[in-house]
């Protein structure tokens, strides 16, 4: 995923989501208090360049959503640069996700990173198939889905071999990612779309593929960057 904005469009982007073409009259309207998901996100982020003075992240984007849920959208967030780094959070069973009792509930756990077929990419190293189905070993013994936030993950033969592989060894409901090397601007609001459709919808696991289908359908860029959502049939 390269970052390709410039320095101003991080600027006053609350709201970002109501702007978008791709939005809805119903996407902003009160939301049915008995859906079955919390409104948690957990996001993952290594650095994306080297530059000490210009801190590129999603995290900003994401906080100006809170205010579109009810309740609002709670964000937990870190900066995760290793493999070693990430097996601290996800790894069972002493990985910090599968001890901090707020996190047991959240749905989607959000990986943005560069990335190529069957591996991301942080500053400090690759993590590729095999360490990531370690990471993640057993993650879905709640229902959740891993959504990799970085470029050609899916991609390929090899693309979609890793997610039958991560599906298998995560138990995962799903994955999401990209068959591209995508713009950063058009797989963020991608990405920003499906969440809030998410989130929003009364029983988002049964309804997955019709909310994927429907930001395919209102935001064509999804479909032309590869887009993808591969479900776990055993789910």
């Amino acid at each position: 995923m390269q970052p390709l904005l410039r320095r101003n469009l991080f600027k006053g982007n609350a709201g970002l989501v109501c702007r978008l073409r791709a939005c809805r009259p119903s996407d902003l309207a009160s939301v049915d208090r008995g859906r079955r998901v919390a409104a948690k996100l957990v996001c993952l982020e290594s650095y994306w360049d080297n530059r000490l003075f210009q801190t590129t992240s999603v995290k900003g984007f994401f906080e100006s959503m809170a205010p579109l849920h009810d309740p609002p959208l709670q964000l937990a967030h870190r900066f995760v640069e290793s493999q070693r780094a990430l097996a601290h959070y996800t790894a069972a069973p002493g990985g910090l996700l599968w001890n901090d009792p707020a996190v047991a509930d959240a749905p989607i756990f959000y990986l943005a990173f560069h990335g190529a077929p069957s591996e991301v990419k942080s500053v400090l190293e690759s993590i590729g198939e095999p360490q990531l189905c370690d990471a993640f070993r057993g993650f879905g013994v709640k229902r959740n889905l891993v959504y990799f936030a970085a470029c050609s993950v899916l991609k390929g033969r090899n693309g979609h071999r890793f997610a039958k592989k991560f599906l298998e060894s995560s138990g995962c409901r799903a994955v999401i990612g990209y068959t591209t090397d995508v713009n950063w601007m058009l797989s963020l609001l991608t990405d920003m779309l499906f969440l809030h459709r998410f989130y929003r919808n009364e029983d988002p696991w049964k309804n997955l593929r019709k909310i994927y289908d429907s930001v395919v359908s209102d935001f064509k860029p999804a479909g032309e960057i590869g887009w993808t959502l591969i479900e776990n049939k055993g789910k």
